[in-house]
């Protein structure tokens, strides 16, 4: 029997994950490909939706779309970063405009996906960002 110290067993190393994407489609690949490696929160398909329920979940990481009907993904991170959400945000988004990944990362978001590079770059955006780094599919690379 192994007895874990409580500093142990307070680390995390399988984020949680709370993904928002207005197409439910996408959402369902989302989940498929990142259940194995990840622990996700919640899939759900708008903005309203992410601001209601992400208190009560925790996730360490929020993945947006930008555009998610009801609010831009712009706005929910304003919204979250306002109200003292601690979690990282990752956008993922079809806007592959330099910008776009400008606007988000002077806005705070720790992460940016072009959803034309999610099978290559999501995966490792969230592990650097969740280690505390920055990452943008347009480098292709972490930043920080």
């Amino acid at each position: 029997m192994q007895v874990l110290l409580p500093m142990e067993r307070d680390i995390v190393t399988h984020p949680s994950l709370l993904l928002a994407d207005d197409n439910p489609a996408l959402l369902e690949i989302l989940i498929e490909m990142l259940k194995p490696s990840y622990s996700v929160a919640a899939a759900l398909c708008n903005g309203a939706s992410v601001l209601r329920e992400v208190s009560g979940l925790c996730p360490d990481l929020v993945i947006l779309d930008i555009s998610l009907g009801d609010l831009t993904g712009f706005e929910v991170a304003r919204r979250l970063r306002d109200t003292g959400c601690p979690a990282k945000i990752i956008f993922l988004s079809v806007h592959e405009d330099i910008d776009f990944v400008e606007a988000a990362f002077d806005l705070g978001v720790c992460g940016y996906v072009f959803k034309s590079r999610i099978t290559t770059d999501l995966t490792k955006a969230i592990d650097v960002v969740f280690k505390g780094g920055q990452f943008a599919s347009v480098y292709s690379q972490w930043i920080h």
